[in-house]
């Protein structure tokens, strides 16, 4: 019988997967709000991103076979479509970092990355495995959440470099409860989404805190004070990027938890429509070949 909680998608959000092809040009060295604190955190979440999305994609495809409903089959799809997308992006990111004079840094990252995935791709269980993806896709999910609640975070994005995060942060809410629905229809362990949850994020953030810095280091920046409280009380403050997230985190704790929960979806079209406005998203998605992924 089926753990799958009673909330679902919200029936006018579509999960389809789009090519970008962004093209990163003159983009700045420290391009979110002039402050290489906030922008080499996300530099060192990127570097994740491609082989973390390939394995969110296995995990998820180990299990489909045990989905029988047409709807559910296709947010798959599109889920694994969409962050086929993502790792590719953010590979042609990554490339703009190591040209950027980070090429040891931006190297070193998706080597330990790759490294780090390989050992839990080995060490965990398929389900475990499956358990992970639902943890990790809640943090880049309420990560997300905050940047498209706060206009002005992403107004102190350099345009060079806005876009990219912004859609990505509109297909990570689309797709939010993909691999939840998922881990809840085929291992429903409240114990084990806890336990993997708080594992999965004392584990990102060592890795994202150890490249952080060495992107500060790499700036000679490293060993100025002012430069890191600042950049540190704008994550972690009062009104910090990552502050803000706590109550959101926390959510999935809860025995009763489903991302959809709250409603978030007006976020997409909002935001869709302005990338769209502005040239930077299509007006009609281009689908991937799904079955291939």
């Amino acid at each position: 019988m089926s753990r799958r909680a009673a909330i679902s998608k919200p029936e006018h959000v579509s999960i389809t997967p789009q090519r970008m092809d962004f093209a990163f040009e003159d983009v700045p060295r420290h391009w979110f709000r002039n402050d290489p604190v906030l922008t080499h955190f996300l530099n060192a979440l990127s570097l994740t991103f491609p082989d973390g999305e390939r394995f969110f994609v296995d995990a998820v495809r180990a299990f489909r076979d045990q989905v029988t409903d047409k709807t559910r089959q296709a947010e798959i799809s599109g889920f694994i479509g969409q962050e086929a997308m993502h790792s590719l992006e953010h590979d042609s990111f990554n490339d703009m970092l190591a040209s950027q004079g980070y090429r040891e840094e931006a190297e070193g990252g998706q080597k330990l990355a790759r490294h780090l995935i390989k050992q839990g791709r080995e060490r965990l269980s398929a389900k475990q495995q499956l358990a992970a993806t639902a943890a990790l896709e809640h943090i880049t999910a309420i990560l997300a959440n905050r940047l498209l609640k706060d206009p002005a975070l992403l107004e102190s994005m350099h345009p060079s470099v806005r876009a990219l995060w912004i859609w990505h942060a509109i297909e990570e809410i689309e797709h939010k409860a993909v691999a939840f629905d998922l881990y809840q229809d085929v291992v429903g362990s409240y114990r084990m989404r806890v336990r993997t949850l708080l594992a999965a994020t004392l584990a990102l953030g060592t890795y994202t805190g150890k490249y952080t810095w060495a992107f500060l280091k790499k700036d000679g920046l490293h060993r100025r004070p002012l430069v890191l409280a600042r950049g540190m009380w704008r994550l972690f403050g009062i009104n910090g990027v990552l502050t803000r997230t706590v109550p959101d985190f926390l959510t999935f704790l809860r025995p009763d938890f489903h991302p959809w929960q709250e409603d978030n979806s007006a976020l997409i079209a909002e935001w869709r429509a302005i990338l769209t406005a502005q040239g930077d998203v299509p007006e009609t998605a281009l689908p991937t070949a799904q079955g291939q992924h």
